[in-house]
């Protein structure tokens, strides 16, 4: 096949129009004229929603096809239509290329749309093609309908309401990750979650099941559930509380968070792009949508509380803190970047445990993530002896835990408990050594390796990375911006950090 440039555009329309039909009694005049001629249904309300797709911001070449690029493109749209308890019915679809694109590689990017709306029976009634000096973007409008009485907005959540999503969370953002590991095609868990990025399936026939059951509100989940989360809580004037423990994550996410060493909630709260549905509803409408159907992917995942609370996460024992929305943002700012810090020398690295050990607190859990050889064992020794500790501080790799008896700078005696968990290889064998019990006990838990179990590390925790730095004695530490802790520790080791060498 030729470049566009020799095509030109009413070739290019001759070779994508063919199949993009498929309910012929709502269309009298399709892809062809100035405008498309559409039938509406009697007594419908009409839904119109439209996504722009941007090359190198929403897709990398490198990383998808032609096909995946045009499924997906229709997918989010057919999201929006979902979240509304509605059924999608015609797509218009703008496209700019730049002019050595190759025939071949429109036709598999409208193979790609025209697969989806078959699916989902929706026709492609038209659009527009033009030309781009830069990168393509792609633009898609889909018209749905929805009866009256089923119509589900983010504003209708009222106290006393569950709060509910369909699917696994979180896999999209992992997907996403994976592919830009090399050969994440030797991973036996990548696939699924590379898919549920590349290919993901909106949940149309989910969200009118649920919106006839009555939903109160509902939203598609594009931008991470903490995002969505607190657009139903702005739009809907509510409070909501999300339960960690309840977040449904895949079994292969969970591998997949140990390989790329992130705890597993932040894919699940602040990925986005699994356009599965977040939804509230009264708690006896869910229990009997649930006994109706007991085969649904669905979840109960918080509940709707009033305004004064705000949007909060809860871990499992309890503890509730302020639920951030971090979820992506075109127009906002840059993310905090992790407060970092870089020593020089072993001295160094011993002094930073020291300093590092005048502002941790009791009941402060430090995760200390990086490559055999990073210092992990080393600064804890500089964190034991800015506590006081007597007495040897070694590595606890065959005994996995070590306890010891130190004391805060305001001179409060509290255990430490060191953990290494590179050995340990089921989760069972945390609960063995009592992992739950000495992590809430309320002394200071150092946890080397975290990576390998990070799904069952308490939520409020502190995660440090530690990489070799440009000498071969010299450390850099990476404090990850998460969670309020952080921020109540940035200033004071800003401050004291520096004198480390």
């Amino acid at each position: 096949m030729s470049e566009l440039n020799k095509l030109g555009e009413f070739g290019l329309i001759d070779l994508i129009k063919e199949g993009t039909i498929h309910d012929t009694g709502s269309v009298v005049v399709g892809i062809g004229d100035d405008s498309a001629v559409l039938l509406p249904t009697p007594r419908q309300l009409q839904l119109l929603t439209t996504d722009m797709l941007v090359e190198s911001v929403h897709f990398d070449l490198a990383t998808t096809t032609p096909w995946q690029l045009g499924y997906k493109a229709i997918a989010v749209n057919l999201s929006d239509i979902a979240a509304m308890g509605g059924i999608p019915r015609h797509a218009v679809i703008s496209v700019a290329l730049p002019q050595s694109t190759p025939a071949e590689f429109v036709v598999n990017l409208y193979k790609g749309m025209k697969e989806i709306c078959r699916e989902y029976g929706v026709n492609i009634v038209g659009g527009d093609t033009v030309s781009s000096p830069q990168g393509i973007v792609i633009n898609v409008t889909v018209a749905g309908e929805v009866e009256p009485a089923n119509l589900v907005r983010r504003s209708g959540a009222q106290p006393g309401d569950i709060v509910a999503v369909t699917g696994w969370l979180g896999n999209s953002a992992a997907g996403l990750e994976l592919l830009n590991v090399n050969d994440w095609e030797e991973f036996d868990f990548a696939w699924p979650l590379v898919t549920s990025h590349l290919t993901p399936q909106p949940q149309v026939k989910l969200g009118q099941l649920v919106a006839a059951a009555g939903a109160t509100s509902m939203d598609d989940i594009s931008d991470g559930l903490a995002s969505e989360a607190h657009e139903i809580a702005k739009a809907s004037n509510v409070g909501i509380k999300v339960y960690a423990e309840q977040i449904p994550l895949a079994p292969e996410l969970k591998e997949a968070a140990q390989v790329l060493r992130k705890p597993v909630l932040e894919y699940a709260l602040y990925g986005g792009e699994d356009f599965q549905l977040v939804f509230t509803m009264e708690s006896s409408n869910f229990a009997a949508l649930l006994a109706a159907y007991p085969d649904l992917p669905l979840a109960k995942v918080g509940e709707v509380v009033d305004a004064s609370q705000g949007v909060s996460l809860v871990d499992k024992t309890g503890y509730a803190e302020a639920l951030e929305a971090r979820g992506y943002n075109h127009f906002r700012e840059a993310e905090e970047p992790p407060l970092s810090f870089e020593t020089t020398s072993p001295e160094g690295t011993h002094t930073f445990g020291e300093i590092l050990a005048g502002v941790l607190q009791p009941g402060d859990v430090l995760c200390l993530a990086g490559d055999l050889g990073a210092g992990k064992t080393l600064l804890t020794q500089g964190i034991t002896a800015g506590l006081k500790v007597a007495g040897q501080v070694a590595s606890p790799t065959f005994t996995v835990l070590n306890v010891y008896e130190g004391t805060t700078a305001d001179g409060r005696d509290l255990p430490i408990y060191h953990f290494d968990l590179y050995r340990l290889e089921h989760p069972a064998e945390l609960a063995e050594i009592g992992f739950d019990h000495y992590v809430d006990a309320g002394g200071i838990a150092i946890i080397e390796w975290p990576e390998k179990f990070a799904e069952f590390l308490p939520e409020k925790h502190l995660w440090l990375s530690l990489k070799q730095g440009e000498s071969a004695t010299g450390r850099v530490f990476e404090l990850l911006p998460v969670g309020a802790r952080y921020r109540e520790l940035c200033e004071e080791l800003k401050q004291v950090a520096h004198s480390c060498d």
